[in-house]
């Protein structure tokens, strides 16, 4: 046992004081901040309303059409002399509503010159020709009054999925992220740290340290050593780099906090727009989607979700690190140690291309099959935790995954010094 922390502590030092270690420490959580603001920053750049010069034979939308932010609307008598003003003025588009022999116009066109009109642009021309066709329609055809209809866009039933049980609701939208995300990061971190065993393996091979140290310590205790050692680097790397993203996220939204709430309230009304329908605006607001996600994740119990995650990562990453560590003992390339560590890794991934069948029957037998196959259910667990896993398929799982990684510590560690002393 003694030896077995010395290999331990030897390898988690070593693993600490890599330059590469705290760099991807630093570095991961800044890219990740990265996803989440760039794409806010960059749709809130300062620029002028777009220019749509509109042409409307049949007289459905005329003088209806209503500026905003992104788009200036200006009525023209024709189509002639909308493209006249259009070099003049230098517009970005017009909007050209044809007349046909029905009644109902069913198409319109909308034409550029040097640039395409953006995406918002877009969803803000067509929203606002498919609300006033509609309200339109309503008025003219149906006999309805504005308050009528506005009577009836207002009408909203919301489903409830309940456990009768316990009366908790069911949060299938903030389920089924929360088990994409545990997925592909469960799934990944182990490719990750999958790679960093094998190279490991190999350096050690190359400058021949492995070679002494198996002559003087146990094989079992210096395989054992080495895979806890990464395992404990990993949680470590895993944990820093969830507070550090979460410390950065903050500060990046307490320093501007009005670019993101405009950013989230924009983000439901383009939503909307292209749906060119007013009826969902009070239940599709900004606010009601983020106290649905918070209420979502409340009724998670996420310190267990986060607990099993922990288990299982620890789990999936001696089984699959004891398999790569025997592997690397015997291979020079480092392409042939990339395609072991793929095919190693398969199963996981295989999961992950799994995961909508896994989230459309999470308590159905491909569920609880790629569960309890110990090669899998490092993925499979996460990707079942929110939407609740039984206890006793978790503890199954578990212990069979616990009997692989003896069995494959015993074979791994005859490997490991027959093939670092050949």
């Amino acid at each position: 046992m003694s030896r077995l922390i010395v290999v331990l502590q030897r390898e988690y030092t070593l693993r600490l004081r890599k330059p590469a270690f705290w760099l991807t420490t630093l570095l991961v959580p800044l890219v990740l901040a990265a996803l989440y603001a760039l794409p806010v920053a960059a749709a809130h750049r300062h620029s002028k309303p777009a220019t749509v010069l509109v042409v409307d034979q049949t007289g459905l939308f005329e003088g209806r059409l209503q500026s905003t932010d992104a788009v200036h609307f200006k009525a023209m008598p024709s189509l002639d002399y909308a493209e006249r003003q259009s070099k003049q003025e230098k517009a970005d588009a017009i909007l050209f509503i044809p007349l046909r022999q029905t009644t109902i116009p069913h198409d319109a066109f909308l034409y550029y010159r040097r640039h395409e009109p953006s995406s918002q642009v877009q969803n803000a021309v067509a929203g606002q020709l498919q609300t006033l066709l509609r309200n339109a329609i309503l008025e003219d055809v149906y006999d309805l009054a504005p308050s009528d209809y506005h009577t009836i866009e207002a009408t909203h039933i919301a489903l409830h999925t309940q456990d009768s049980a316990t009366g908790h609701e069911s949060f299938a939208g903030v389920k089924s992220t929360l088990s994409l995300v545990l997925t592909l990061l469960m799934a990944l971190t182990l490719l990750l740290f999958g790679v960093q065993t094998v190279q490991a393996v190999q350096e050690e091979r190359q400058n021949r340290t492995a070679e002494v140290l198996a002559t003087s310590i146990d094989p079992m205790a210096l395989l054992l050593g080495k895979l806890a050692a990464t395992a404990l680097a990993a949680l470590t790397q895993l944990l820093l780099w969830s507070a550090l993203t979460a410390l950065i996220v903050k500060g990046i939204e307490l320093a501007n906090p009005q670019l993101f709430a405009e950013a989230r309230q924009q983000q439901a009304v383009q939503s909307l727009a292209t749906k060119g329908s007013e009826a969902t605006a009070a239940y599709g607001s900004t606010v009601q989607l983020v106290d649905e996600a918070v209420r979502g994740l409340t009724a998670i119990r996420l310190p267990m979700v986060a607990a099993t995650f922990a288990l299982f990562f620890l789990l999936g990453y001696l089984l699959l690190g004891t398999v790569l560590a025997a592997i690397a003992s015997r291979l020079d390339s480092d392409a042939d140690a990339l395609l072991w560590t793929l095919l190693a890794s398969s199963p996981l991934l295989a999961v992950a291309v799994l995961l909508p069948a896994l989230q459309a029957n999470p308590g159905g037998a491909l569920a609880t099959w790629l569960t309890l196959c110990p090669l899998t259910a490092a993925a499979a667990v996460p990707a079942r935790l929110p939407f609740g896993l039984p206890l006793w398929q978790a503890a199954v799982a578990a212990l069979l995954m616990a009997a692989c990684i003896a069995a494959a510590a015993l074979l791994a560690a005859r490997a490991y010094r027959r093939n670092l002393l050949r």
